[in-house]
Parts: structure tokens; sequence; C-alpha cells
């Protein structure tokens, strides 16, 4: 009889400590950090301002080959989804030149707004050690995944169709 007590016991213990965890334990996704943006155009905006649209964030350098990479794809997205409220942003690191960040984007044809983060206030706020790095943010403003190294077209185009409904 003892055993069958232990066991009892046991399970309410484990059953009380799950329920302690579930109640304590910080809700869905975190939210996106309260920032703000300058693009290459001089255009001001924050992640607020973008609340009730789907946003990609995209940290890239020039120098990084999967960077380089991922962006004919983030063009060819763009174009695509920008149609259904998408909003993608590169965030060119701040050790890059500023020269050759717009030699970048006018040889891309990058079609998305692009910011130059020289203060790295933004790499700050998203807690950003590699490029590339991107952070999709769902309508409400919550981080819902985010991808360390480049990404395949398929792979962006699965997340966007998520984040786009």
């Amino acid at each position: 009889m003892k055993t069958k007590d232990l066991a009892i016991t046991g399970f309410i213990a484990l059953l009380i400590a799950l329920l302690g965890y579930l109640w304590f334990a910080p809700a869905g996704q975190p939210s996106a950090p309260t920032t703000h943006f300058i693009d290459i155009q001089g255009q001001a905006f924050t992640l607020e301002q973008l609340k009730g649209k789907p946003v990609i964030i995209n940290f890239w350098a020039t120098e990084c080959p999967g960077c380089v990479k991922e962006i004919p794809f983030l063009v060819e997205l763009y174009k695509k989804y920008a149609p259904q409220n998408l909003v993608i942003i590169g965030v060119a690191m701040g050790y890059d030149p500023e020269s050759q960040v717009r030699e970048m984007v006018q040889q891309k044809k990058m079609n998305y707004p692009i910011v130059l983060d020289s203060d790295d206030h933004l790499v700050k706020a998203f807690g950003i050690n590699v490029t590339p790095t991107t952070l999709f943010i769902s309508k409400d403003g919550k981080i819902i995944k985010r991808k360390l190294g480049e990404m395949s077209h398929t792979e962006l185009e699965t997340i966007i169709q998520q984040l786009i409904q």
C-alpha cells in the first residue's frame, strides 16, 4: 500500500509543479522591441507604426556571402507579397560603409526599405550576433521566428505564407 500512496503523491506533486510552471511561465512569443528605423531615403518609422502588417527584418552585410545570396529572394518575395501588406526591412550592419551599402542596393535592385545601423542600436535592441539573421514578426508585433544563417527561397516563402494569414 505504501508504494501506491507514494506513486499517487508523486503524481500529484508533479501535476502541481507542472500547473505552477504553466501559470508563471511567460505567455507566447516575445514582443519585438520598441525601436525606430531610418531608411537610406531618410524616412523614419517604428514597428508600432507597422502593427497590423507582417514584418521581416533581415540583418545583413555587404561582405557576407549568405546575405548577398538571399537578397534576390527577398526582392522577389517583397514584390510578390507587398500587395498583401508584407513589410521587409533590410538592416545593413554598422561596419558597412554607407557608400558600399548604397551601391549594393542599386546593384541588386533592392526594392524594400534599407536601414543603416551605423550606431548599432538595432543590433543591440534585437540581440544580433551574426549575419544573416532574419526575424519574422506577426501582425500583432510578436517575434514568431528568428533564423540565424542563410535561408532558401522555399523556406522564406513558407514562413511568409504563415505570416500573411
